[in-house]
């Protein structure tokens, strides 16, 4: 009976303090079952099998007015994936002006407005893209910058990171640096028209000379559209990307001082409420490839209300700039939400 009283009292508490303080959270669970053509130039195209992926998500969200004026946020994100905390936001607010520390949090240079019926970026689903709409993006590192929202208008934002090569391993105590600085400034927003998405951001990483491996900087920018009109959306978003001495590995998966061009159109279709098509073609140009590599994505997300089942086909043609290596990719998809 003790024990019950105990319990009872703790949860009412919790219930309580959660009231109080705005404590909100949410989960989900996304199961993928795909497999993707081995892209050849010649000769029997292989797969890579059928497999079944899953990612567990929680996200916990606090807010709580301070004096003055302030509003203090608090933004976690766990996942399975990895077993840690992956995405972590401290936010204090007064007005219309935040600042934040984050890691893996909002990103002004990570922002996707192209439309799609589940993951517009053929990357997010099983694919053999490298289109990368964020690369260059200081999003994954520890960073803290300031926000200020542009009322009917939208918001600009500056993130700074000083260490490029943090990972968070080092705890609340961390000193030095293991690689240079990034920066990331910009501005998304509808600009006062109803149903217009647009971005547009520029990131700076400048290798500092603790990185032994280069001194030269990276610079990216990023710009994108998007307009909804009734059962219709359309959008396209690119991002231009140098690595002037092909050092940031972490950053720069092809690790190339070739320029890039990343790039994305999407078009999508609501047939019905609960049913969307979507269209979308991916195009990586690099300056010495022989080829730009284009991939076609077809999708179809059927949204039950609290569960989403989506299918995915992708044609990928001349994949890492070559002529003729082509391979295809398929997956579906079912999440689950509370």
């Amino acid at each position: 009976m003790k024990k019950t009283m105990i319990l009872t009292t703790a949860l009412v508490s919790m219930l309580a303090v959660s009231a109080n303080a705005e404590l909100k959270i949410a989960g989900s669970i996304e199961t993928t079952y795909g497999t993707k053509e081995t892209p050849v130039t010649s000769g029997s195209v292989g797969t890579n099998g059928m497999a079944i992926g899953q990612e567990t998500k929680f996200e916990f969200n606090h807010t709580k007015d301070l004096i003055g004026g302030w509003t203090s946020k608090l933004d976690m994100e766990v996942m399975e994936v990895g077993a840690t905390v992956a995405d972590t936001e401290m936010t204090i607010s007064n007005g219309d002006t935040s600042f934040f520390i984050s890691k893996d949090g909002g990103s002004i240079h990570d922002n996707n407005v192209v439309p799609g019926a589940y993951n517009s970026l053929p990357a997010d689903n099983a694919s053999n893209s490298d289109v990368d709409l964020s690369l260059g993006t200081i999003h994954g590192v520890e960073n803290f910058g300031v926000a200020h929202k542009i009322d009917g208008i939208g918001k600009i934002e500056l993130r700074y990171a000083p260490d490029t090569s943090s990972s968070g391993t080092n705890g609340d105590k961390a000193t030095g640096r293991a690689g240079g600085s990034g920066m990331e400034y910009g501005f998304s927003g509808n600009l006062g028209v109803d149903g217009l998405s647009v971005a547009l951001s520029r990131s700076e990483v400048k290798q500092g000379a603790q990185n032994a491996s280069g001194t030269k900087d990276a610079e990216s920018t990023m710009f994108g559209i998007a307009y909804n009109f009734g059962q219709f959306a359309v959008g396209y978003s690119q991002n231009k990307f140098e690595d002037k001495d092909g050092s940031l590995a972490t950053i720069n998966t092809k690790s190339s001082t070739n320029d890039q061009k990343h790039s994305l159109y999407g078009v999508t279709f609501a047939a019905t409420d609960a049913i969307t098509l979507g269209v979308s073609r991916a195009v990586l140009d690099e300056d010495t490839d022989a080829a730009d590599e284009t991939t076609d994505q077809f999708e179809v997300a059927y949204n039950l209300g609290g569960a989403t089942v989506a299918l995915s086909y992708q044609q990928t043609e001349d994949a890492d700039g070559t002529q003729g290596k082509d391979g295809d990719a398929y997956s579906i998809t079912y999440k689950q939400s509370f």
